[in-house]
């Protein structure tokens, strides 16, 4: 008698890069899979550097979030307002903006190594040639900028429940439906200021779920933990499902998330009151450029500021 056929169940992974890989095969990766992980990206004293930062702001809070983070979780957001130094070890590396240019296409890169795209010529109309052309998403150029969407330092304590599998993509949702064939409208870092373990409830993701049609539920066999050691960076599309694991374990476990989406959207944390401009201009011009205080070529104009910085004076435009 024949036997039905097993169906295989393929483990997922989530692939680990090192610092010094190429931006590009990172990119590569995380457009393929959704997620990609570079360990150790951030010497282990940076992470414990940021940590300290924000630990006592952390501590002087009870466990909370509501529901969806099981009651279990410590935050603060705003976190480029609270020292020079998440922007100088965040915001500013290089390849962070390297493999962040290669996933939303600017058309104003920010990592230096990223080619500049030569700058389309302006038509009788006053428009560049290019305004009405429909750009390949995997070409772009896909925004402008970007710019930061969210960040925020997160610790998940002892207890609870797994979080629910949820994409950051959703916050646009109705309004905003993104095409699986069209551009990335968002990419996540999560830096590991403690060593994520299967233990401490290391973030689970779902390779591969930046590919799915709207409707298609993860099951158990598809998800993964990020495990990683402090340090580590995991980057991830907004399209990818994804959710906090349990802590087992009685020492809190911190890592520092921080987002970047397509200039055009609106951001998810108002970065013009978390780092006003008082603080903004303390500031390095790329840094205060990432968090916003930039022009794009027809929106988020004003009147005599300089449209590359918009904390200086200048003459200002609404086209490039």
């Amino acid at each position: 008698m024949n036997q039905p056929a097993r169906t295989e169940v393929v483990t997922p992974s989530i692939r680990r890069f090192q610092p010094g890989d190429p931006a590009a095969g990172i990119a590569a990766e995380i457009r393929d899979s959704g997620v990609a992980m570079v360990e150790r990206l951030f010497a282990p004293e940076v992470a414990d550097l940021l940590v300290a930062k924000v630990m006592p702001a952390l501590e002087e809070q009870e466990p909370g979030g509501g529901e969806f983070f099981g009651h279990r979780r410590r935050s603060v957001g705003a976190l480029f307002a609270r020292g020079p130094e998440f922007a100088d070890h965040l915001l500013l590396n290089e390849r962070v903006l390297e493999v962040v240019d290669a996933i939303l296409l600017p058309d104003r890169p920010m990592a230096a190594a990223t080619p500049r795209r030569k700058r389309a010529a302006v038509g009788p109309d006053g428009l560049p040639e290019n305004f009405h052309r429909q750009p390949d998403p995997l070409v772009g150029p896909n925004c402008h900028h970007y710019r930061i969407n969210a960040t925020v330092a997160m610790q998940v304590v002892r207890g609870g429940q797994n979080q629910h599998l949820h994409r950051d993509q959703w916050r646009y949702k109705p309004y905003m439906h993104r095409d699986p064939e069209g551009p990335e409208l968002s990419l996540a870092i999560m830096v590991a200021g403690t060593d994520f373990t299967a233990e401490n409830g290391a973030t689970r993701y779902v390779p591969g779920s930046n590919r799915w049609p709207e409707g298609r539920m993860p099951e158990a066999h598809e998800v993964v933990q990020a495990v990683m050691p402090r340090g580590s960076a995991a980057f991830w599309l907004g399209s990818v499902y994804h959710g906090l694991g349990i802590n087992h374990t009685d020492a809190p476990r911190t890592g520092f998330i921080y987002s970047f989406a397509l200039d055009h959207l609106a951001q998810e944390e108002n970065q013009f009151l978390s780092v006003p401009p008082a603080i903004a201009e303390t500031l390095p011009p790329r840094a205060q450029q990432l968090l916003g205080y930039r022009m794009s070529s027809t929106v988020n104009f004003v009147a005599g500021r300089d449209k590359d910085f918009v904390l200086r004076p200048g003459a200002g435009s609404v086209l490039d």
